[in-house]
């Protein structure tokens, strides 16, 4: 058998292997074709980027170069004479101080820490001397002797005004009008403050004046033995409020009398006229005869 007949290859087989081969000529023409466009587009790409990164980091550059500027030269500092004994911390940060520098005084003032002249100021934990040299003209410490002055005047009125807000005391024996003192001379007894001052004056009000000093006793929540600090003097007598006379309002507004009371006194002048006295109420079931000798004094017909 010949070579060209153990080889041989129909047509249709012929042809098959054509397009076959056509196929892959196509594929491959394909892959070359799209990778040099694609490797072309990549590299424009990378060119564009690299421009863009190299504007950024030259931005970055200027923005760090504009904050170490800022950092060397305080732009919102004032110069003006401080103490930096006594300045507050607004001060300190006017003059140009940082915040954590300012934190840093105020912690050593607080521990008992004084700066005694103005070279001594050049301690300050974290205070370059380039600082220390601009601030130095303006700082101002008085002498010792003059500071302690200053310290003695604080002190001393810082006791005064704690005097005004915990008044000095009476020692025993010490006997006050009630209905005479003011709440600056209550709350000098002890066990009383301002408050039980203010309710003791009220309450003294509400009455019309205090006639006995067990009358303290209906204000509640007062120390024991309150009684022992006040006289009625001899000759005071109480406010009296005309029965026939006064409103609801003015009526009811006086402790020793209820709604119901008031409401029977209403009912009787409406009735009957003016009450004579508080015998012409005897059979009302709102009062009783404690009620008519606690309200004697403070009413009138």
């Amino acid at each position: 058998m010949s070579l060209k007949q153990k080889y041989h290859i129909t047509r249709s087989e012929q042809r098959a292997f054509g397009v076959l081969l056509t196929v892959v000529l196509l594929i491959i023409a394909g892959r070359w074709w799209f990778s040099g466009r694609g490797n072309a587009e990549n590299d424009k790409i990378s060119e564009d980027d690299r421009k863009e990164l190299a504007a950024f980091e030259e931005s970055l550059r200027a923005d760090s170069l504009q904050r170490a500027a800022r950092r060397k030269l305080p732009a919102a500092a004032e110069l003006f004479p401080f103490n930096p004994n006594d300045a507050d911390s607004a001060t300190l940060l006017r003059v140009g101080l940082k915040p954590w520098q300012v934190r840093n005084l105020l912690k050593y003032r607080r521990k008992g820490g004084r700066w005694r002249s103005a070279d001594d100021f050049r301690r300050l934990y974290g205070l370059t001397e380039e600082e220390f040299q601009r601030l130095r003209p303006y700082i101002i410490i008085p002498p010792i002797a003059e500071e302690n002055q200053n310290s003695l005047a604080k002190e001393s009125g810082r006791r005064d005004s704690l005097r005004r807000i915990y008044p000095e005391k009476f020692g025993e024996l010490t006997v006050l009008s009630l209905n005479a003192a003011d709440t600056t001379l209550l709350q000098r007894i002890p066990g009383i403050g301002r408050y039980r001052a203010a309710q003791i004056c009220r309450y003294r009000e509400r009455l019309g004046g205090y006639i006995s000093t067990a009358q303290l006793r209906e204000i509640g929540d007062l120390p024991e033995g309150i009684e022992q600090w006040f006289e009625i003097g001899a000759g005071e007598t109480p406010r009296q409020i005309d029965v026939n006379k006064s409103d609801f309002k003015t009526l009811l507004r006086h402790p020793y009398l209820s709604y119901d009371q008031v409401c029977a006194i209403m009912r009787f002048r409406q009735k009957f006229g003016s009450l004579r006295s508080w015998s012409d109420l005897r059979n009302s079931p709102d009062f009783s005869k404690t009620d008519f000798q606690r309200l004697a004094p403070y009413f009138k017909f």
